[in-house]
């Protein structure tokens, strides 16, 4: 039988007994401090990868059409059925119908008390709770109905794209940093007139052996996209605009939209993109979201597909 004293604060500092006492309640200490840092290494995981997941998910694309309701003279269906969500599912429709009243569903049938002019807002929710919309102002008349202004659907016969509202950023899946250069041929050029065009945006150098070597596969992905609405978009980030127009015309790659970043910009597109190595190059959909960005050479066939 053990015949020390049990443990007390009065025995701190007394001899062999406080020691023997504190190396057990030390290692006991230790034992539970160790269980804890292990079970919040855990949960710091565990919000880690939640986190990243969460980063990772693209936002859903709203997108809607109307046409003459059913309900009277002014009766108005609306299909959102042409929203998407690139890596996800759309799991909620809410309508906001521009007099006061809402809705909610895929496609929904709405009555207007009187004729006029109506701003419709669709907002869709994918199954990681993100969010997109769209806003439509329609005119509505007796008997019919039509768009006047669209953010992404048809307007008679031509279709008006504006950026999604989501965040802009550079990461996957948020809007692209709108920019405008001048080309070689002295026009200048804004991100945002290629709305509606699937963009490959490359940075790049003169002076970049890979950067040259990579332009041939982006010659050879817009041979085979150009008429299904992609365009390929060339920043050339040092001032040897004259050295890479002739390269250009040289080997061909005369339906490039070539931009270069002139001296005295107080914003260069390339600080912007955060562009540290080259060539850096993005995938921007029609509605001017980020789907890719890394090298060129990794944008397959079927990369672009998936946003035609």
């Amino acid at each position: 039988m053990n015949d020390s004293p049990p443990f007390s604060l009065t025995l701190m500092g007394r001899g062999t007994r406080w020691i023997s006492c504190g190396s057990i309640l030390g290692n006991e200490v230790m034992v539970v401090r160790k269980r804890s840092l292990v079970g919040v290494a855990t949960l710091l995981g565990i919000i880690l990868v939640s986190g990243l997941v969460a980063l990772a998910n693209s936002a859903p694309i709203s997108g809607f059409s109307v046409s003459t309701g059913e309900n009277g003279a002014y009766s108005v269906l609306f299909d959102g059925s042409s929203s998407r969500d690139p890596d996800g599912s759309i799991v909620s429709y809410q309508w906001v119908f521009g007099d006061g009243f809402s809705g909610s569903g895929v496609t929904k049938a709405h009555t207007y008390a009187a004729p006029g002019e109506y701003e419709v807002t669709l907002m869709i929710f994918d199954n990681e709770e993100d969010a997109g919309s769209t806003t439509k102002t329609i005119d509505v008349a007796d008997g019919n109905v039509s768009t006047a202004s669209s953010t992404g659907d048809e307007q008679g016969n031509d279709t008006v794209y504006q950026q999604a509202n989501v965040l802009t950023g550079l990461r996957d899946g948020q809007a692209a940093p709108l920019f405008t250069l001048p080309s070689f041929d002295g026009q200048q050029h804004s991100l945002s007139d290629y709305l509606g065009k699937v963009v490959i945006l490359d940075f790049w150098r003169t002076t970049c052996p890979h950067c040259i070597s990579s332009m041939p596969h982006l010659q050879d992905l817009l041979a085979r996209f150009a008429d299904q609405g992609v365009v390929v978009i060339t920043v050339l980030i040092n001032h040897a605009w004259q050295d890479a127009s002739s390269l250009f015309a040289k080997e061909g790659y005369t339906n490039f939209v070539a931009l270069y970043e002139p001296d005295g910009l107080d914003e260069r597109p390339s600080d912007v993109y955060n562009v540290h190595s080259i060539p850096h190059t993005l995938l921007i959909d029609r509605y001017g979201v980020i789907r890719y960005t890394g090298s060129p050479d990794r944008i397959y066939y079927t990369t672009i597909t998936l946003y035609l």
